[in-house]
């Protein structure tokens, strides 16, 4: 395979020109990375972040590199190897678990949206990576971030004293490792941004609707949408070009304005016409190395950006009882879907599965399943609607203070629920050298479907500072 694929952290645009320069084939860069994770996630620090992997990922790849030397290339990503949350349907011979015993059987019937698109595009699924059990809405009490009952706990590549944070963490802990150069997550309230700041990546939660819910096991279907994780904005950005598009099947993606998504030629524009908001709540103590991480950011964007300012308002807290009722009603018609490939036809299937082997299936309860599965499942009761109402309300503050001061992109130095409930979208970016046990990152969040606009100021931010620094596997 020539001088092949040496192990480095190689960017997208790296291995799309080997390919394109027969330095190596897509079925190297799928051993590579099968080498990669049998010495990280299975011996030496065994991070325990891949479920499983695709039976089939050498004769796909062997098909895209057939199609590349007969000329056929069906996209930029052709060839480039790739691993979704294991919550995200694939119609093949891997499962869609969540984590969960309970669906340890699940060969899901159709492939989710996405994974088609991915599959059009000619990316190859190696695998599907570990996730906290149902997307981290399973209990309250005190269940790991990153734990589920089938395949246990995924671990930091930094630290075992950083919390690997959920739910996407298989997803982020892979990247992080260089076990693959980009994966897919999801997200309802920070579980692409949480883990990827802890695992010290970068991570989008796109706008909702960019990108289709359909094949996904859901918790809300106000607030869920996948997104992708990478080790660099670039390379996140070229991934999110893929996913993005209306589906017939998810209502909320033909909200979708007319417009050209090309983020693969928009992410490095200059932001010399935007303007830029640094947040602090005045009612949050941060500490002082989040606020040199500020100082250092608006030094670095003031003299990109057209101008930049600061804001302050008092931060509220969000609800979560929205959400226990969501989840019943959207939980119970995914599985209506997948009704002919599982014994778990609904949420009341699940719990009660759960209880006839609590050691194995319950070691941290399942409180959260046990209260959505007493709402009614109409999503009419006053306490549903009032709680909806006002947790719109409260995230949709950033969307007025934007408006208000005009401007474009606004920065904080802590994840918020904002983003996630308005449904606006929000990167995250590493802000320091994870050399110690405290993970820091950036986050940029921008109105409703200027997605552009977030990772185009979070791009200008990571190449001026480039702080992140690879995992030390000793």
């Amino acid at each position: 395979m020539g001088d092949g694929c040496k192990m480095k952290e190689y960017t997208l645009l790296e291995l799309i020109e080997g390919l394109k320069s027969n330095r190596w084939t897509s079925r190297d860069l799928v051993d590579m990375y099968l080498n990669e994770i049998s010495k990280l996630d299975q011996a030496g620090p065994k991070l325990n972040s891949m479920a499983e992997i695709n039976p089939d990922v050498h004769t796909i790849a062997d098909i895209m590199d057939l199609e590349r030397s007969q000329g056929k290339i069906r996209s930029l990503l052709h060839g480039i190897p790739i691993v979704l949350k294991d919550n995200i349907n694939t119609f093949d011979k891997m499962h869609t678990s969540a984590n969960s015993i309970a669906l340890s059987d699940l060969y899901t019937p159709y492939d989710a949206f996405l994974v088609k698109k991915l599959r059009d595009a000619g990316m190859i699924i190696l695998g599907k990576t570990n996730l906290s059990e149902f997307a981290y809405f399973m209990s309250l009490d005190n269940m790991p971030s990153g734990y589920g009952s089938r395949f246990g706990q995924v671990k930091s590549p930094y630290s075992e004293k950083i919390d690997p944070l959920g739910s996407s963490t298989g997803s982020a802990v892979a990247v992080a490792s260089n076990m693959i150069p980009v994966s897919i997550g999801t997200e309802t309230n920070g579980s692409l941004t949480a883990p990827a700041q802890n695992n010290s990546i970068v991570a989008l939660k796109p706008t909702l609707g960019l990108v289709s819910r359909t094949g996904i096991i859901p918790i809300s279907h106000l607030q869920d949408t996948a997104g992708p994780m990478g080790r660099t904005v670039e390379d996140v950005a070229l991934l999110f070009e893929l996913l993005c598009g209306k589906d017939e099947k998810d209502l909320v993606t033909h909200l979708i304005p007319k417009g050209n998504y090309n983020y693969s030629e928009t992410y490095n524009k200059d932001i010399k016409n935007l303007k830029i908001g640094f947040l602090k709540f005045s009612n949050v103590e941060y500490t002082d190395e989040e606020l040199k991480i500020m100082e250092e950011a608006k030094d670095v964007l003031k003299s990109k950006a057209d101008s930049v300012m600061d804001l302050t308002f008092e931060y509220k807290g969000f609800s979560t009882i929205p959400l226990m009722h969501e989840f019943k009603v959207n939980l119970n018609h995914y599985l209506s879907t997948v009704s002919s490939a599982t014994d778990i036809k609904s949420l009341k299937d699940l719990i009660e599965f759960n209880k006839k082997d609590p050691e194995k299936r319950l070691k941290h309860g399942q409180s959260i399943f046990v209260a959505s599965e007493e709402t009614s499942g109409t999503l009419k009761e006053p306490e549903y609607i009032q709680a909806r109402t006002e947790i719109l309300k409260t995230a949709n503050i950033l969307n007025e203070v934007m408006k208000e001061h005009g401007i474009d992109v606004i920065v904080m130095p802590r994840r918020t629920s904002h983003a996630p409930v308005a449904g606006n979208p929000v990167i995250t970016v590493p802000a320091k050298a994870l050399i110690d046990d405290i993970p820091r990152s950036l986050f940029f969040v921008a109105k409703n479907f200027e997605d552009e606009l977030c990772i185009r100021v979070a791009y200008q931010y990571e190449i001026a500072t480039n702080h992140r620094i690879k995992p030390d596997f000793k």
